[in-house]
C-alpha cells in the first residue's frame, strides 16, 4: 500500500508508516529544516513545497493519506481564528485532495480542541466529497510517553454501502485490537497524568522526557519545534496497523 504525507514535519508519522510496510509516494512540507530531514530519510521520495501545489495531475495516486494540518488557529493556545484561520484553515486544502485523488483511507491527527473548534467543519467537507469518518482522542501517554499530548485521530473513508459495512477501525475491542501489538491504548485507559514527570508518567516511561534537543548541537530549536508539531509515532503506527488489518480482514472470503 502506498502512503501520501501533507503537513509532513520531520516525518516523525511516516516513520510509523514505513515501520508496518507502508511506502511513501510523496511527502508536503513547507519548513525547509523539516524537509531536509524528509528528503535525507526517504531520498528519492518527492516533496512538495506547498499543500496547494498538490493535484491529481502531479501527484501519484495513494492508498492512504495521513497527516496533522496546522493546529496554530484551533489551539487553545493560539488567538483562536479558528479552522478558518490562515494556517489552521489549510484544512480547506487537505479536502480537496482527498476528493481529487480519492484514497481508501485518509488519518487526520490535531489538537483536542478541534472538538469545539471546527470538527464540524471537517465532517461537512469530508461528507460533501463522499467519504464517512470516525474519529476519537488519544493520550500520547496511552502509547508510552512521558507526558499526556491529548489528539483527535480522526480515519475517514469513502462512504456509502462499502463505508456502511465496514467495522470501526478505532473502536477498543474485537478482533482488530492492537493488531498483535501490545502497545495499544486499552492498556492505558484512563491514565491521566499531573505533570511530565509525574509518578504516573515516570512508571510509563523511564527515559529522557526530550532527546536530544539538549546536548548543545546545531539545529537544536528547529529539533524541537519539530519534536513538538510532529505526531507520536506509536499512535500512528497503531492507527495505520488497524486500517490494514481491517482491510486484510475485508479481503478474505
Amino acid at each position: 500500500m502506498y502512503v501520501g504525507s501533507l503537513f509532513s514535519g520531520a516525518g516523525l508519522g511516516d516513520i510509523a508508516a514505513e515501520a508496518i510496510g507502508l511506502s511513501h509516494a510523496w511527502f508536503c512540507e513547507c519548513d525547509p529544516f523539516a524537509r531536509s530531514i524528509l528528503e535525507r530519510r526517504w531520498p528519492g521520495v518527492p516533496v512538495f513545497h506547498d499543500v496547494r501545489d498538490i493535484h491529481a495531475q502531479n501527484a501519484k495516486r495513494v492508498d492512504i493519506v495521513i497527516g496533522g494540518f496546522p493546529c496554530q488557529d484551533i489551539s487553545c493556545a493560539g488567538a483562536g481564528a479558528g479552522i478558518t484561520g490562515k494556517r489552521s484553515g489549510l484544512w480547506s486544502e487537505y479536502a480537496r485532495i482527498l476528493g481529487e485523488l480519492r484514497p481508501q483511507f485518509a488519518v487526520v491527527e490535531n489538537v483536542k480542541a478541534l472538538l469545539g473548534r471546527g470538527i464540524d467543519r471537517v465532517l461537512g467537507d469530508l461528507a460533501e466529497i463522499g467519504y464517512d469518518a470516525e474519529w476519537d482522542v488519544f493520550p500520547a501517554a496511552a502509547f508510552g510517553a512521558p507526558h499526556l499530548r491529548e489528539r483527535v485521530i480522526l480515519v475517514a473513508y469513502p462512504g456509502g454501502d462499502r463505508g456502511a459495512a465496514r467495522a470501526p477501525i478505532l473502536a477498543p475491542g474485537g478482533d482488530l485490537e492492537n493488531h498483535g501489538q501490545s502497545d495499544g491504548p486499552a492498556h492505558w485507559n484512563g491514565l491521566r497524568l499531573d505533570g511530565p514527570r509525574a509518578p504516573a508518567a515516570i512508571s510509563a516511561y523511564r527515559g529522557p522526557v526530550v532527546c536530544r534537543v539538549d546536548d548543545g548541537g546545531a539545529h537544536w530549536m528547529d529539533r524541537l519545534r519539530c519534536l513538538g508539531n510532529g505526531i507520536t509515532p506509536p499512535l500512528m503506527r497503531w492507527v495505520l496497523g488497524r486500517i490494514m488489518a481491517a482491510e486484510l480482514d475485508r479481503s478474505r472470503p
